[in-house]
């Protein structure tokens, strides 16, 4: 896997990140646990080969503790095991941070893990850097070499039998079907997964049903630039065989997903093909297998979505429920499932704390057997808005009561309908203004890494006002409060709409307001009107009855036309956030027909929208949303680590 040139591989990496993941055994105690100090060197070995029950070749590079002399320590050391797509972008992380002080995010050799004990093997996933084959974006092919690879890992000389997963992002969700594969009673004893995805269709690649152009057109850019250049960097002697693979992975997934996001494929919908790339068709297997799982998640990255869902879901099994199910208040937490949720983009996660310590903190415990400390709350999460962490067992949070606030007359916002009904117009365009929480959430936080790089303020990622211009978008607010207040968990807005055409497309945005005007957004959901029908086995409802997480099926079946200038309802899904709500601050929803960079219409909905005049209607029968609230005090404070 050798290294891309200095200025290629930081570009590559403020846009894609890695990570790196371990797994464990019963616990010895030990007194007040610190980490490690650094007691071993660095050995290492590059592009070692590992073939598949079908004769692929994969490549792994190792890295090993060392003696003082540099021969490799005789250990017996646990195995850390990441599964990697990106190549030689895991070559970029050692010239992007302190060398002494280990991998965050990216690849290449996580030197703080090998100096305190652990062997750390890195692999180029099928089709991929210098591994044979042909790229099944997370396909079942690549969940059985994953299997293959613990199994391989494990018996490493110097191995003590026991492997963890580790990785960010495309490598935190492989973690789950390999596990998945593998069953119990295999080598894996935990997992660390930063920023995974329980659903890639819903949270990334399709969200609300429309195609989610700024994260794909980046993703698939970048994923298909990186495969061709690691075919003629990875040194491999059958070059032009390589290069016929890694072109026939570009055409199966890169411009598939292209064509069909454009037209009406396949990929479209949220059918077989996803389906078995959604890491929740194998929790069930996941928590059979009793593997611990400490994840990290951000409330700007662009998987942010799915990953209290994640928790939930294992929660839920664990407890003997189902996927999707939601948390009951009274259910008993399985400490082994644990989720930090922090102030963070995809290429930023982890940022402001010791990731390095928490990580070892895990791994120590579980696959080292040390009585590491581990405990407290399951959840871990940032309040927006402040610098505060709080702590909490369940989701949804029973701290916060779901509350319906009702769009009034010349904008208001109230949690008393209007007796009278009314009718606000919304003009349908294809695009809006680009500043916005999308832009940065959707481009991975890329931008924002930038300007941070620049020291100037990222421009549009704490103030929305540009996309509330008048007939783009309608906007409804809310009283100031009078105490601060936290708004918490998943919300719904269900708009209730006339449509001059056969298709729609709503954005909804919650945003606090600063009482000088400026509007910060905090949560943004968004849904394709001919995808408006929902499942209810899979929602969840408040207790005052309205949803407050509507579940689409995003079926060809389940499709249908708007009937034109009838009163439809949408039922929209606006993720999870935990943010803060200033006494002498305002609430506010944003309703318009774009949220642009974030979302493409394809060319076929395209037809059907454009020319589109919509009626937002308030009153008796009319639009809501539906806020979890709590008091500032119904959490207590809990550091990250």
């Amino acid at each position: 896997m050798p290294a891309l040139p200095a200025f290629l591989s930081r570009f590559l990496a403020v846009a894609l990140l890695a990570g790196l993941c371990l797994v464990g055994s019963g616990p010895v105690a030990v007194a007040d646990w610190t980490p490690a100090p650094a007691s071993y060197g660095m050995g290492e070995q590059r592009e070692v080969p590992v073939t598949m029950a079908d004769g692929t070749v994969l490549r792994a590079d190792v890295y090993f503790p060392t003696r003082p002399d540099g021969t490799a320590a005789p250990g017996p050391f646990p195995v850390v095991l990441t599964q990697t797509p990106y190549g030689a972008l895991m070559s970029a992380a050692p010239g992007l941070t302190d060398p002494d002080a280990g991998l965050t995010l990216l690849g290449g050799g996580n030197k703080y893990l090998v100096q305190r004990g652990y062997i750390n093997v890195i692999v180029d996933v099928r089709g991929t850097g210098g591994s044979q084959g042909t790229w099944d974006f997370l396909g079942q092919r690549e969940a059985q070499d994953g299997a293959a690879l613990v199994r391989w890992a494990a018996g490493l000389p110097n191995s003590s039998g026991v492997v963890g997963l580790d990785g960010a992002s495309y490598m935190a969700i492989n973690q789950f079907f390999t596990v998945a594969e593998l069953g119990p009673g295999s080598p894996v004893k935990a997992m660390f997964p930063m920023v995974p995805s329980i659903d890639p269709y819903r949270d990334m690649v399709f969200p609300g049903g429309n195609f989610g152009a700024a994260s794909n057109v980046v993703y698939l850019a970048l994923t298909g630039f990186m495969q061709l250049v690691n075919a003629v960097t990875a040194g491999n002697p059958d070059l032009l065989v390589v290069l016929l693979q890694r072109v026939a992975g570009l055409l199966t997934f890169h411009v598939s997903t292209l064509l069909q996001g454009t037209t009406d494929g396949e990929l479209v919908y949220d059918g077989a093909y996803w389906q078995a790339r959604s890491p929740r068709g194998v929790l069930d297997d996941v928590v059979r297998s009793g593997v611990p799982i400490q994840m990290m998640g951000g409330w700007d990255d662009v998987f942010e979505r799915g990953q209290l869902h994640l928790y939930n879901d294992l929660q839920s099994i664990a407890a003997g429920g189902r996927a999707g199910q939601p948390m009951r208040p009274e259910q008993v937490v399985d400490p082994r499932y644990r989720l930090t949720m922090g102030p963070w983009h995809h290429v930023t996660v982890g940022s402001g704390i010791d990731v390095d310590r928490l990580r070892l903190q895990w791994f120590d415990h579980y696959l080292k057997g040390l009585d590491t400390g581990i405990g407290g709350p399951t959840l871990r999460l940032n309040e927006v808005g402040t610098d505060r962490w709080v702590g909490a067992t369940h989701f949804p949070f029973p701290q916060a009561t779901p509350t319906a606030l009702y769009p009034r007359a010349n904008g208001g916002l109230s949690t008393t309908a209007s007796t009278t009904s009314g009718s606000d117009t919304i003009i349908y365009t294809p695009a809006a203004v680009p500043c916005n929480r999308g832009l940065d959430q959707a481009t991975a936080g890329g931008l924002v890494a930038v300007f941070n790089a620049l020291r100037i303020p990222p421009p549009c990622a704490h103030n929305d006002n540009l996309t509330q211009l008048p007939l783009l978008g309608q906007t409804y607010t809310t009283e100031p409060f009078s105490t601060p207040q936290v708004i918490a968990g998943p919300m719904s807005a269900s708009i209730v709409a006339t449509s001059s055409r056969a298709d729609t497309q709503f954005a909804v945005t919650v945003s606090t307001v600063a009482p000088n005007g400026v509007s910060t957004p905090v949560s943004s959901g968004s849904l394709l009107g001919s995808q408006r029908a929902v499942d209810e086995a899979q929602s969840w409802r408040a207790p005052d009855g309205n949803y407050l997480l509507p579940y689409h099926p995003f079926t060809r079946e389940a499709a249908q036309p708007v009937p034109v200038f009838s009163r439809v309802r949408y039922d929209i899904e606006v993720p999870t956030t935990v943010a803060r709500v200033e006494a002498g601050h305002r609430l506010r929803v944003t309703v318009s027909s774009a949220d642009t960079p974030r979302l493409l219409s394809t060319p076929l909905d395209l037809l059907n929208q454009l020319g589109g005049v919509y009626g937002i209607k308030w009153g008796p029968g009319g639009s809501l949303v539906e806020i979890p609230l709590a008091p500032v005090d119904a959490f207590a404070e809990a550091p990250p680590a």
